[in-house]
């Protein structure tokens, strides 16, 4: 609870606002700053460097005129839903770990499914990258022994126009995300164990008590997660870059609109247009946002 503090008792406690005011200066510096240039250069020609020309609302004209802007937020929609339905494999592995395990071995566990984090994230997508590699790749040799491939053929999974968002969502398959499958394995293990022996006696099954009991009590750490989830995916552009380019592949099949502020700012100049994408970004992320704590409940 928040305590009024006289202001004759202020130079007692100057070293703890000195504390508290050097972080918020960073972030305001680091972090607000940066937001606040980037919306004001929204209304200029601005190549980043010496021209910077006021053009009104000309950028956001530009946005709503440019359909293959459109396509791209298209693209991250299906990503989007795509790792909606990802989501559900945590859940699982979650609720299994919940219940089939000993507290011992469940240290052992999140122990295990910590230590994948530490790896670099740019390292796993270059890995799924020769993954998929037509010549050598693991998928492609794996369907050769298997008799789907003859020996010399082979499938060009980030070069054919059809197969390269298949296989971005493929990517990272089983889909186990071990920031995921701990967070709803906090909300798990603090749901009463008297909840747990009241549906016992109620004769509840292991379907019904996840359901009717588990599902509402952990859809506070489910919207969580959704929430970041949705905001990760928006932004997100680098494994697009590193796997087809920035290009965005076969006719910019796979572009999202991370990968077209990067190559619209930094290859072509037009840094002011990139601020603006980054705010119609920023606008269908607080819609998403709103949409998903509106709809998504939470048992209180």
């Amino acid at each position: 609870m928040a305590v009024e503090v006289p202001m004759k008792k202020l130079r007692y406690y100057w070293p703890v606002y000195l504390l508290i005011a050097i972080p918020l200066i960073m972030v305001c510096v680091f972090s607000y700053y940066p937001i606040y240039n980037g919306f004001v250069h929204i209304f200029y020609r601005w190549n980043g460097d010496t021209v910077e020309e006021f053009i009104g609302l000309g950028n956001i004209i530009r946005v709503l005129e440019d359909s293959t802007l459109l396509h791209s937020f298209g693209v991250v929609l299906i990503f989007v839903i795509a790792n909606v339905f990802k989501m559900i494999v945590p859940i699982i592995i979650a609720v299994v770990l919940h219940h089939v395990i000993s507290d011992r071995m469940g240290y052992l566990y999140r122990v295990l499914f910590v230590v994948p984090m530490i790896i670099p994230g740019m390292v796993g997508i270059l890995i799924w990258k020769y993954f998929y590699e037509p010549n050598n790749g693991v998928l492609n040799g794996l369907l050769r022994s298997m008799g789907f491939l003859a020996p010399t053929d082979s499938i060009q999974w980030l070069s054919d126009e059809r197969l390269i968002l298949p296989s971005l969502i493929f990517m990272g398959f089983p889909w186990v995300g071990a920031f995921g499958v701990l967070i709803y394995l906090a909300g798990l293990q603090s749901i009463p164990e008297d909840v747990y022996e009241a549906a016992e006696v109620d004769g509840a099954g292991p379907f019904r008590i996840f359901f009717q009991i588990e599902l509402p009590l952990i859809m506070t750490q489910i919207r969580i997660n959704l929430v970041l989830m949705t905001i990760s995916t928006l932004q997100a552009w680098e494994h697009i870059y590193l796997f087809v380019g920035i290009s965005g592949g076969p006719n910019g099949v796979a572009t999202v609109p991370g990968l077209r502020i990067f190559r619209d700012a930094f290859s072509e100049g037009l840094f002011g247009y990139g601020c603006a994408i980054g705010f119609v970004i920023f606008l269908v992320t607080l819609a998403l946002t709103y949409i998903n704590n509106r709809f998504v409940k939470v048992n209180k």
